[in-house]
């Protein structure tokens, strides 16, 4: 296959990942396929275009000679300019499609065979794609950089004990701060739990039908509950959310204040640690990528039927 590597373009805020890295290349190239990798893909982690060159790749300098391509791979969902660039392509991005239904009358528009990241499993029901560890580690790090007392003196409650929690969990644990996971049976008891807490960590995965019918776990009359100065971080990142206060933000406009409480929501935490977060996404997709070159798609064993 003719391979289109789009670089990062996040209209909201800076980006710095690759979606692909020059070995993980080699090997694409290796496998018979020609890839096309737009220019500067790398510059925000230190990667020159001359490294794509040398592992086989042509470099672009116009984004419509990416998104042209055969197959087209970006991490973040495409702009709607470059859904307008595009036409019967394969497209492997993070869409959200559930979230934004805007793009998938323009999926349908430019004929395009569009894979969503966030939505291949493998046989076991787990993401191939995922770096949530990372997004509660750098959403928790963001928090105690908010607070304003040291870590071992932040009181944090924590919605949900899932994966994306976990990162949060660990982090907290390590630098000692008193951490109250709350569980669904808990929430009747919300506020008891919310009673001078320094930090609030939302990772719960919150379902359709409660977005649509707007239910909140905690109010926006909840917040004064908290203790003053406190800061709530979403690293869930639904829309609507648990937290009736909480909108999405960026890297470059991370947080908010709403009564004297931040809120940190930020759209993409991976994005806080682009080297590390493109070398495990580029690694992850390798073998997908490839399947796909090969077969023209991936198994269907593996998409994620939401």
């Amino acid at each position: 296959m003719e391979i289109g590597i789009a670089k990062e373009r996040d209209m909201s805020g800076p980006n710095k990942r690759a979606m692909f890295l020059p070995e993980e290349v080699k090997r694409i190239v290796k496998a018979g396929n020609k890839v096309f990798v737009e220019k500067s893909l790398g510059e925000g982690i230190f990667i020159e275009d001359s490294k794509y060159v040398k592992a086989g790749a042509v470099i672009m300098s116009e984004p419509i000679d990416v998104f042209s391509q055969e197959f087209v791979i970006k991490l973040t969902s495409p702009s709607d300019n470059e859904f307008l660039m595009m036409k019967n392509n394969i497209l492997l991005s993070m869409l959200h499609l559930e979230q934004n239904p805007h793009r998938i009358r323009l999926i349908r528009k430019q004929k395009i065979k569009a894979i969503s990241m966030e939505c291949i499993h493998n046989e076991y029901g787990e993401r191939l794609i995922d770096c949530t560890d990372m997004t509660g580690e750098q959403a928790m790090l963001f928090g105690f950089n908010l607070a304003l007392k040291s870590p071992k003196e932040c009181r944090v409650l924590i919605l949900g004990y899932g994966r994306v929690s976990s990162g949060a969990i660990n982090i907290a644990n390590r630098l000692g701060a008193k951490v109250k996971i709350l569980r669904k049976n808990e929430y009747k008891y919300i506020r008891h739990h919310l009673k001078d807490k320094d930090i609030l960590v939302n990772g719960i995965s919150w379902p359709k039908y409660h977005r649509q019918r707007r239910d909140y776990v905690i109010t926006r009359k909840m917040l004064k509950l908290l203790s003053p100065g406190a800061v709530v971080v979403d690293i869930a990142v639904d829309s609507p959310n648990p937290i009736e206060t909480c909108r999405q933000t960026s890297p470059n406009d991370p947080w908010y204040e709403i009564d004297g409480i931040k809120h940190i929501c930020i759209y993409g935490y991976p994005a806080l640690v682009p080297i590390s977060s493109s070398h495990r996404y580029s690694k992850q997709l390798l073998p997908l990528v490839l399947e796909i070159a090969k077969n023209g798609s991936l198994s269907m064993s593996n998409i994620s039927r939401k």
